[in-house]
C-alpha cells in the first residue's frame, strides 16, 4: 500500500477524552477499571480497559493512554460526562483531577500500511512498532493501537496542533477520511464501543475486551470484578460479540432476535456503519447458542442479519485454563 492509502480521521465526532491527572490518579483509578494500570511503564503506552456497575455491567469501555501520573481515556463522546461525573462521585479525597479534556484536546487515527513511516517523518520523531507501545512529548501522544489486520495510530494532541498536522499529513500523501471510513474500520477490526444506547447492557467480556487485553483477572478488586471473575472461571458466559451484516440500516442498541426463541432478544448492536452502497455492517453480542440461526433485527419479522466472521478468536472458543 503506498502512502496514498494512508488515511487520517479526526474522531471528535465519535470519541471523547477524559484526563485524569495527579499524585493519586493511578491509585484511584486502579481500583475502578478492568484493566491492570500498574503494567503501564513507559510513556505512551495504552490499553483497553472498561468501567462497570457493581453488577458488572459496563457503563462505558476506552482506551487508556498514559504519561507520568496523567491518564487519557478515549471513548464513545456520548459518556463522556457520565463516565467523568461517576469517577468523581467515588473520588472521595483521593488527590486528582478529572476532567472533559475537551474543547482543548482532540483524537486524531491515522491508519494504514506505512502509517507509522509517516507519521516518523511528519513527527519527527521513531514511532512505535509493538501494539500499544506509544511515544509522548509536551503536548502530544501517540500510542500503536493493537487492531487486527491494521496499522493503526491514535494521537491526542492540542486542537490547534491537529489542524496543523492535518495540513502536513496531507501534504506527505496521506489522505483525510470521513469518520465513517474510521467506524467501519473498527467494525471490521472487532472494535467497539459503548455508547449511551448501549450503556449498563452487557459485561466485559461479552464485547470480547477478555480477547483484546482490557480484562486482567489477577489484579485487585473494582467495581463487578466478581461477576466479571465468575464469567471467566466458571465458564458462566453466554453471549459474545460478532460481526454482523444487514441490507438495511443498523443502529447501537438494536435487538436482534432468533425465531426459537420468540419475542425474547438474543443479541444487541454495539456500533455499525455503511459498509457499501446498502449494504451495513456492525458489531453485536449474540446468545452464542443462537448464533447460527436465522437472526432478524428489531423483530421477527425484522430484516435479516447476516453473522460474519471477525479478525480474531472469540472468547467461547479460547482454550480454557487448566
Amino acid at each position: 500500500m503506498s502512502s496514498a492509502a494512508i488515511q487520517f480521521s479526526l474522531l471528535s465526532s465519535e470519541l471523547g477524552l477524559i484526563h485524569a491527572y495527579g499524585a493519586e490518579a493511578e491509585k484511584f483509578l486502579q481500583g475502578q477499571f478492568s484493566n491492570d494500570l500498574r503494567s503501564l511503564t513507559s510513556a505512551g503506552q495504552g490499553q483497553w480497559s472498561s468501567y462497570s456497575t457493581a453488577k458488572g455491567r459496563m457503563i462505558a469501555n476506552f482506551y487508556v493512554q498514559r504519561t507520568g501520573d496523567q491518564f487519557w481515556l478515549s471513548l464513545s463522546s456520548s459518556l463522556v460526562d457520565v463516565l467523568a461525573e461517576r469517577l468523581r462521585k467515588f473520588r472521595m479525597m483521593a488527590k486528582l483531577d478529572i476532567e472533559n479534556a475537551e474543547p482543548d484536546y482532540a483524537i486524531m487515527a491515522i491508519y494504514g500500511a506505512g502509517a507509522g513511516d509517516l507519521l516518523s517523518k511528519v513527527l519527527e520523531c521513531a514511532i512505535p512498532e509493538l501494539e500499544n507501545e506509544g511515544v509522548a512529548r509536551d503536548d502530544w501522544l501517540l500510542t500503536r493501537l493493537p487492531w487486527a489486520n491494521l496499522e493503526i495510530f491514535q494521537l491526542i494532541a492540542p486542537r490547534k496542533k491537529l489542524a496543523d498536522l492535518t495540513h502536513l499529513l496531507s501534504q506527505s500523501g496521506g489522505q483525510e477520511a470521513p469518520i465513517e471510513q474510521w467506524r467501519l474500520a473498527a467494525i471490521q477490526a472487532g472494535v467497539a464501543y459503548i455508547s449511551l444506547d448501549t450503556t449498563e447492557k452487557v459485561i466485559p467480556q461479552e464485547l470480547n475486551l477478555e480477547v483484546l487485553g482490557g480484562i486482567n483477572f489477577k489484579k485487585g478488586c473494582y467495581p463487578g470484578q466478581e461477576i466479571v471473575a465468575r464469567s471467566h472461571y466458571l465458564g458462566k458466559l453466554k453471549n459474545q460479540m460478532y460481526g454482523v451484516s444487514a441490507h438495511q440500516p443498523l443502529q447501537a442498541g438494536d435487538e436482534i432476535f432468533a425465531e426459537s426463541m420468540g419475542e425474547q432478544s438474543i443479541g444487541l448492536i454495539i456500533n455499525a456503519a455503511e459498509s457499501a452502497s446498502g449494504q451495513y455492517a456492525a458489531l453485536a453480542v449474540l446468545r452464542a447458542a443462537n448464533a447460527g440461526e436465522m437472526l432478524r433485527v428489531g423483530a421477527l419479522d425484522g430484516a435479516e442479519v447476516h453473522v460474519q466472521k471477525l479478525p480474531y478468536t472469540l472468547p467461547l472458543d479460547m482454550p480454557k485454563e487448566a
